[in-house]
């Protein structure tokens, strides 16, 4: 096991830090599990990229979860397996050799040390790599979290487990606490959420950040930010205390509709059930820029001082996508204009035919498109390669129509 980085200087340093509101550790901070939809994904990043947290990786269109520490960045794939980026001296981006049946991720981080990596394996056993890593341990979890400094766990039976650093007891469960269905950790406290819809808090108070508001009920998700936590209640409105650094608790008015939260270091994200995001609180590195016309999203996760999206591509993105491919064929002098012509006129019609729900005709005129491109590979308009290329692109749209 690596040399621990839980000093007391260190400690008091990050107690400092999140009193005085400079940047501590992260913190999505709940598990994040795969989201429900076959469909292909993508990634989407914005906010601060100084240790490349923004820098998805290539090919990363199978996402069924992300997870934003301080300054490094995880999925799930569709596969079981993890991939990250971002800041790695920890190793906190590295998933360890094997890792494979992953069901939920977390992400945790600090700026004094690195950062904190978690995984939930289907048979109940909890990886950790990073600050507290490599370790694995085997148990019967259901939900993960990860703080700056330490890892909880709830297990089958609702109670809760913690791992790491417990200077501000934030691994010092409540006697007796039962019935959770989820926890999440900020840098030095705990919350955890009961089945009857309330909320426990545990570990540093300094600032009001376990300080449960007088009669919370009805709650569906937690997310323990910064300084700051927040509750997603049945009726999709969201409430939150604790320190209101640059405004975390100034929600917007009127938020409704909100089906995830997350609680970054000083900035906050809700998804609501139209697909859409909301931000507030601090974007002096752009984490509330969140991209115009972003849709289709699946998951959220707030970061240090970075947010991420986990999106689905819908048959018209990969429609367009493959529009463009072909017309790069063209600027490469591989195709004629007119030769491109003929192949973006079908994949215009599919789109046409997908926009008044025609799935049918789309997909038989996406087998048209195929036939046409073997043609252009039979007669040496097109390399094998570069036909297959499309051909493939071509099948990964019928699919997910549902051809």
């Amino acid at each position: 096991m690596k040399t621990r980085f839980f000093t007391r200087a260190r400690r008091f340093a990050l107690l400092a830090f999140v009193f005085t509101f400079a940047m501590a550790g992260n913190l999505p901070l709940s598990s994040s599990r795969p989201a429900a939809s076959p469909q292909p994904t993508k990634v989407v990043g914005w906010g601060d990229n100084s240790q490349g947290q923004l820098n998805v990786p290539a090919g990363l269109n199978d996402a069924t979860a992300i997870a934003a520490g301080f300054v490094h960045s995880l999925a799930l794939k569709s596969d079981g397996t993890v991939v990250g980026w971002g800041n790695n001296t920890g190793g906190e981006a590295t998933p360890p050799a094997g890792l494979s049946n992953v069901v939920a991720i977390a992400a945790g981080g600090s700026p004094f040390a690195p950062g904190n990596s978690v995984a939930l394996q289907s048979d109940g056993t909890i990886v950790i790599w990073g600050v507290l890593g490599p370790q694995t341990i085997p148990g019967n979890a259901v939900a993960i979290a990860a703080g700056s400094f330490h890892v909880l766990a709830v297990k089958a039976d609702g109670t809760v487990v913690g791992f790491g650093d417990d200077f501000f007891g934030e691994i010092n469960i409540p006697p007796g606490l039962t019935g959770v269905v989820a926890v999440s950790a900020g840098p030095i406290f705990s919350l955890a959420l009961k089945s009857d819809g309330t909320v426990v808090g545990w570990g540093g108070n300094n600032i009001g950040q376990i300080n449960i508001p007088p009669g919370l009920s009805g709650v569906v998700a937690i997310s323990a930010g910064g300084g700051d936590s927040l509750a997603l209640k049945s009726d999709g409105t969201v409430v939150g205390w604790g320190a209101n650094f640059s405004g975390v608790l100034n929600i917007p008015p009127g938020l409704s509709g909100v089906v995830a939260i997350s609680a970054g270091f000083f900035h906050n994200l809700a998804l609501k059930s139209d697909g859409t995001v909301v931000g507030w609180g601090d974007n002096s590195q752009g984490q509330l820029n969140i991209p115009p016309g972003l849709s289709n999203v699946l998951a959220i996760s707030a970061g240090g001082a970075h947010s991420l999206a986990l999106v689905r591509v819908t048959p018209q993105d990969q429609i367009t996508a493959l529009i463009a491919q072909v017309q790069a064929l063209v600027t490469a002098g591989t195709l004629a204009q007119n030769q491109a012509d003929q192949l973006i006129h079908k994949l215009q019609t599919v789109l046409n035919m997908l926009g008044k729900n025609n799935n049918n005709p789309a997909c038989n005129q996406l087998g048209a498109f195929i036939n046409h491109v073997q043609a252009f590979i039979n007669n040496g308009s097109l390399t094998a390669a570069q036909g297959q290329a499309l051909i493939d692109a071509a099948n990964a749209t019928k699919t997910n129509i549902g051809c």
